[in-house]
């Protein structure tokens, strides 16, 4: 069946997020930023809900895809840290290749619908995937 989804493009459906759902909560803390970033993407989103940032896939992960986050209010991607930071080509392709192997590993996490503003999105419930991604954007940005 799967071979079947790829070749006519069958969507997998997902569980709407509860607002009684503590990350409902966290996705309310950050609305606006997140809102703005749904306007700005034209894409695919997943949301990752982590303790230090919300990280959001953009695209089509683990293949094709850019990642943002919101901390602290505020918006941040990696190309606008690899101009900041002058960061080589290579490492951001070596950085990108390791948020895809992290996407990868939670492959099995409880994935959500949501809706930020009028756009759809799926949100991630995986502590290991944020920190993950946590650690991998801290090693080039710091």
């Amino acid at each position: 069946m799967g071979i079947f989804d790829k070749l006519f493009g069958t969507k997998k459906t997902y569980s709407p997020l509860e607002p009684t759902n503590p990350l409902s909560k966290q996705l309310d803390d950050i609305r606006q930023p997140l809102e703005n970033l749904a306007s700005q993407a034209n894409d695919t989103l997943e949301v990752v809900p982590s303790s230090n940032a919300t990280y959001v896939f953009i695209g089509k992960p683990p293949k094709q895809f850019g990642i943002a986050w919101v901390q602290d209010g505020e918006i941040f991607n990696l190309k606008s840290i690899a101009d900041k930071k002058h960061l080589s080509a290579s490492l951001i392709e070596k950085t990108t290749g390791e948020l895809s192997k992290a996407y990868k590993r939670s492959q099995e996490a409880k994935r959500y619908s949501t809706t930020v503003g009028s756009y759809s999105c799926l949100v991630t419930s995986s502590e290991s995937l944020g920190q993950d991604v946590d650690s991998i954007i801290r090693s080039v940005s710091v």
